[in-house]
């Protein structure tokens, strides 16, 4: 996952050393927003950030820290479309070079447009860097069109918090908690309007990257992100996983094992962190046991889950729950 940190980390007080050291990655990492962590590093970048600023709406003032200005390469794309369709649906296409998971959506209904943001599969979810992702789109839409007050409403997964004061100041929109997903709604017809300050020549320049960037990464995301689909709808298969999984791929084990070393990864690795995020979202529900959740990930028993669960957080799973 791809995520700019640095101004979301400035929001907290604390120094980068401390947070990086907190969350078991380099300080380099914080501040650079190219770098590439797993989600449930990121996850936890954030939940860390949040509770160290004692900021509810944390993640919509570290939005509007980060601003309009573009980031990166991506954004700065985005910057130079001619309208604002044009710029909502290129983030689509390459919004896979932020975050494989990503599976946003642009819903077009009456007189209304939905853009909605979700993570494939089950995903752990901080409603901080969800706030912070939409209020970053809203700051961009005011910033593209020179127009404050363009939400119809914004929608929220989290419940109602005790005051959503910070949260209605900063999107400036009617808003909906416990939605199905995180969306802002906006009139269609904003859709419609030019992008202020365009420099056309440069967008020329910049999508040819963007696309050789896509290519690049294509293959190999692909195959990483449909590998990890398969592992999490096989876990329960024990030591016949790795074949199992390769089988599914149409490859043999040995191919599947070099094409992610090629990733830059492994499959050991890919299990580990499938499991990981599996576990902390099982764990956030009430619809199954511990135990059950051992088996289901696919470990021999309730102990060596609780070991693995207690490397990658720090705690056991029923304390976590708690």
């Amino acid at each position: 996952m791809r995520v700019p940190l640095l101004a979301a980390a400035a929001r907290t007080g604390r120094p980068l050393a401390e947070l990086a050291q907190q969350v078991q990655i380099s300080q380099a990492t914080i501040g650079d927003a190219t770098a590439r962590v797993p989600h449930s590093t990121a996850i936890a970048v954030w939940e860390a950030m949040a509770a160290a600023s004692g900021d509810p709406a944390f993640g919509v003032f570290a939005a509007e820290l980060v601003g309009a200005a573009p980031f990166d390469l991506v954004d700065l794309a985005l910057a130079h479309t001619a309208d604002v369709e044009t710029m909502v649906r290129q983030f689509l296409r390459y919004q896979g070079l932020y975050h494989e998971a990503n599976a946003a959506r642009l819903e077009l209904r009456g007189d209304l447009a939905l853009l909605g943001h979700r993570f494939r599969g089950e995903l752990p979810r901080s409603q901080h860097l969800s706030q912070f992702l939409l209020m970053v789109w809203t700051t961009k839409l005011r910033r593209a069109t020179g127009r404050d007050a363009l939400l119809t409403e914004v929608r929220l997964r989290d419940a109602s918090p005790r005051d959503a004061t910070p949260l209605a100041r900063g999107f400036a929109a009617p808003l909906r908690f416990g939605a199905e997903e995180d969306a802002l709604v906006f009139p269609r017809a904003v859709l419609e309007l030019p992008v202020r300050g365009v420099d056309a020549a440069l967008a020329r320049t910049l999508l040819p990257q963007l696309e050789h960037e896509l290519r690049g990464r294509g293959g190999e995301a692909a195959f990483v992100a449909e590998l990890r689909a398969q592992v999490q709808a096989r876990l329960g298969d024990g030591d016949a996983l790795a074949d199992s999984v390769a089988r599914a791929l149409g490859t043999s084990e040995r191919t599947m094992q070099r094409r992610l070393r090629q990733a830059g990864t492994s499959f050991r690795d890919v299990v580990d962190e499938v499991r990981r995020e599996v576990a902390l979202a099982r764990l956030g529900r009430r619809d199954a046991t511990v135990t059950d959740i051992a088996f289901m990930l696919g470990f021999s028993d309730l102990s060596a889950f609780s070991r693995a669960f207690r490397r990658w957080t720090g705690a056991s799973p029923s304390a976590y729950r708690r």
